[in-house]
C-alpha cells in the first residue's frame, strides 16, 4: 500500500528527530523511518554535552555554529518540556577544561584569549581556587571555565523532540528492518519497505555513520566514516563535581542523579560495536589519575555508541548536488546533541523555503564534491594551507 507524506526522514536519532519538529512546526508533515529505536544509537549516549566554547578550536564557521546551537539548545529545552511534560534535564553549569601540563595552560591560556576577543564568558582558574571548587579533582596547573556551556539528558532529549513533532503531526516507523529508496532519474521520490510504499516530494537523510551506506544505493560515496567512543559510567553522588571536567585525555560529567558519566575513546575500527576491556582499562586508568575518592564506586554500564567523522570534521548538511529533492544532514561527530537544534532548524528552513541561511553554507556536501574536481583539474590553483584544528583519531582518547 503506497502513502504520501511531504517529507521522509531516514534516521530518527537527536537529528532526524530536531528536523521533523522543526518541519512539522511549520505545517510540514514528515515521516521518520528507522531502523532500530528512534534515538537508540549515538543519540542514546549518556554524556549529553553542550560544550560550544570547549568543542570550539578557532574563531570559524564551526564556532558560530556550536554558539548558535547551544542557544537554541538552551531555548528549545524549557519549550520541549512544557509542550510535552519531558523534562530534558538541561544544565548549566558551566564546563572546565583542567591543564595536565604548561603547554596545556598555554595552549588554553590562548583559546581563553580569542575567545574573550569575541565578547564570550571565560575564565582562568589557578590550582588554589580549584580546590575549594573542584575538590575532586587531583592537582593540575590551572583551568578553563565556561560558564555558558552545559549539559541535559540525551535519552529524555531525543523522547522530547519526537513527542512535540508527533503532536504537530509528524508520524515515526520504528523497527523497519528493509527498505530501499525508490529512485526515477535523478530523482529520489520515496521509499520501499518490505510492506509500504512511502512517497515524497522531499527526502532527507538523517542516519549517522549509516548515511553512507544509504547513499551507497544512489552511487553516492559520501567521505565519513565511523568512529566508536565508549564511556564508563559510575554510581556516583550528586553533586560531586560542579559541572563536567574535561583533562587530560578524557572528561567527567556529573549527572542529576549522581551518576558520573566517563570518556571517552575515539577508535576507528570500521562498524563494531562491541565494548572492549582495553576502553574499560583505559577510563578507569583516567579515573585514577584525575580524579579524588571515587575508585571504589560502582560501575553501572559500558555504553558504546559510533560518531559519524567527516574528512574535515564538520557535519555535512544540505542539498545533495545532482539529486532533486534529496538532503543530508550528518557528520555531527562528538557534537550531535549539541548541534541538534541548530541542524534540525537549519534543514527545515531550507527545505521549506529553498533558501540556505549564510550560518550553514560552510557545512554543505558540495565541499567535498568541490574538492574531489580541484583534485582533477591540473590547473586548479591549490588551497591556501591553514592550521589544521581537526581531532586527531588514535586508540584511545580524545586526542592523539
Amino acid at each position: 500500500m503506497a502513502q504520501r507524506f511531504d517529507t521522509i526522514i531516514i534516521g530518527g536519532g537527536a537529528i532526524g528527530c530536531s528536523v521533523a519538529y522543526h518541519l512539522a512546526k511549520k505545517g510540514i508533515k514528515p515521516i521518520v523511518v528507522d531502523k532500530r529505536a528512534m534515538g537508540a544509537q549515538a543519540s542514546s549516549m549518556p554524556s549529553g554535552m553542550l560544550a560550544a566554547q570547549e568543542e570550539s578550536f578557532a574563531p570559524d564557521a564551526f564556532f558560530d555554529l556550536c554558539m548558535a546551537g547551544r542557544e537554541l539548545v538552551q531555548t528549545m529545552a524549557p519549550e520541549i518540556k512544557f509542550k510535552t511534560g519531558i523534562d530534558p534535564e538541561l544544565e548549566i553549569t558551566g564546563i572546565w577544561h583542567a591543564a595536565e601540563r604548561e603547554k596545556d595552560k598555554n595552549t588554553l591560556l590562548e583559546k581563553m584569549q580569542w575567545q574573550k576577543d569575541k565578547g564570550l564568558p571565560v575564565e582562568w582558574h589557578e590550582q588554589q581556587h580549584l580546590r575549594d571548587v573542584l575538590p575532586g579533582l587531583q592537582p593540575c596547573q590551572g583551568a578553563l571555565y565556561y560558564p555558558k556551556d552545559g549539559h541535559l539528558n540525551t535519552v529524555k532529549w531525543v523522547k522530547g523532540l519526537a513527542e512535540a513533532a508527533r503532536m504537530c503531526g509528524a508520524r515515526f516507523m520504528d523497527h523497519v528492518p528493509d527498505f530501499s529508496l525508490i529512485k526515477e532519474d535523478n530523482e529520489v521520490t520515496g521509499i520501499k519497505t518490505r510492506k509500504e510504499i512511502y512517497f515524497a516530494d522531499k527526502t532527507i537523510i538523517t542516519a549517522g555513520v549509516w548515511t553512507s551506506k544509504v547513499f551507497g544505493e544512489l552511487g553516492i560515496t559520501l567521505q565519513q566514516k565511523p568512529i566508536r567512543g565508549q564511556l564508563m559510567v559510575l554510581g556516583g553522588i550528586p553533586r560531586a563535581f560542579q559541572g563536567p571536567v574535561y583533562a587530560g585525555q578524557g572528561y567527567l560529567v556529573p549527572k542529576p542523579d549522581g551518576r558520573l558519566v566517563i570518556g571517552a575513546t575515539m577508535e576507528d575500527v570500521g562498524f563494531d560495536t562491541h565494548p572492549t576491556m582495553s576502553a574499560q582499562r583505559y577510563l578507569a586508568d583516567w579515573v585514577t589519575r584525575w580524579c579524588v575518592g571515587i575508585h571504589s564506586l560502582p560501575v553501572l554500564e559500558f555504553p558504546v555508541g559510533l560518531r559519524p567523522f567527516p574528512p574535515d570534521s564538520w557535519p555535512v548538511m544540505g542539498p545533495v548536488k545532482d539529486y532533486e529533492g534529496l538532503y543530508v544532514c550528518t557528520g555531527h561527530f562528538r557534537n550531535g546533541i549539541l548541534l541538534s537544534a541548530i541542524s534540525g532548524q537549519y534543514m527545515a528552513d531550507g527545505m521549506a523555503e529553498g533558501t540556505w541561511a549564510p550560518l550553514g553554507q560552510a557545512f554543505s556536501p558540495d565541499r567535498f564534491m568541490k574538492e574531489t574536481a580541484a583534485q582533477e583539474t591540473e590547473t586548479e590553483e591549490p588551497r591556501p594551507k591553514t592550521e589544521d584544528h581537526r581531532p586527531k583519531i588514535n586508540g584511545m582518547g580524545r586526542y592523539l
